[in-house]
């Protein structure tokens, strides 16, 4: 895992943001992305979430395409304020394959 964080340079492709699945959000999550958004708690809540598989918690909504809802030309609309679970990509989770930064070698032969 050490020599991937050495390695691991987002492409910004926005791969990523269109698995499926969800993406989990936690308190602080909602709190840091409603500031960045511009928007009340309770604003951001209705606009962007949905009750999340587990019945839980809430996860980000997807785009009609099934991408995240905050992708907007590949790239977070609010990436400095993303939530942990986006953050943590691909050192806390990944999927097999769709990252190209992952997919193929870097220049060390790292992967």
């Amino acid at each position: 895992m050490d020599s991937l964080k050495r390695s691991f340079k987002c492409q910004q492709c926005g791969a990523c943001c269109r698995w499926s699945g969800h993406v989990l959000l936690i308190d602080t999550d909602i709190t840091r992305l409603a500031a960045a958004a511009g928007l009340s708690e309770e604003a951001f809540i209705a606009r962007y979430t949905e009750l999340a598989a587990n019945r839980c918690q809430l996860s980000l909504t997807n785009a009609p395409d099934g991408s995240c809802i905050l992708l907007k030309e590949n790239r977070c609309s609010l990436y400095k304020a993303r939530p942990d679970q986006c953050r943590d990509f691909p050192f806390g989770w990944r999927v097999a394959e769709g990252c190209p930064a992952l997919d193929a070698p870097d220049e060390t032969g790292a992967v």
